[in-house]
């Protein structure tokens, strides 16, 4: 999921506000980014389903796994967003 912030914010954000039409595309670049996040859970559970019996044995369940994840991915891209508007408004 960091990957795709990532991606978001280098292909679609930067550009725009190095053209200056970046107004108003935050909001719809954090709900592209939510629609997209159930699919990357969905595709992560059928294509690795035993992927998780490392984090099994350190007493990690699932939701502890993927609420860390989500927040963090939040939180980069969010930070990430607001410090590119910073530094290049």
């Amino acid at each position: 999921m960091l990957g795709l912030s990532g991606l978001i914010l280098l292909a679609v954000l930067l550009p725009a506000l190095q053209e200056g039409w970046s107004e108003g595309l935050l909001p719809g670049l954090l709900l592209t980014k939510l629609a997209t996040a159930p699919v990357v859970w969905y595709l992560s559970e059928q294509l690795r389903p035993n992927q998780y019996w490392f984090y099994f044995n350190l007493g990690m369940s699932r939701r502890r796994l993927w609420s860390s994840v989500v927040a963090l991915d939040g939180l980069v891209f969010l930070g990430g967003a607001l410090a590119m508007r910073a530094s290049l408004a």
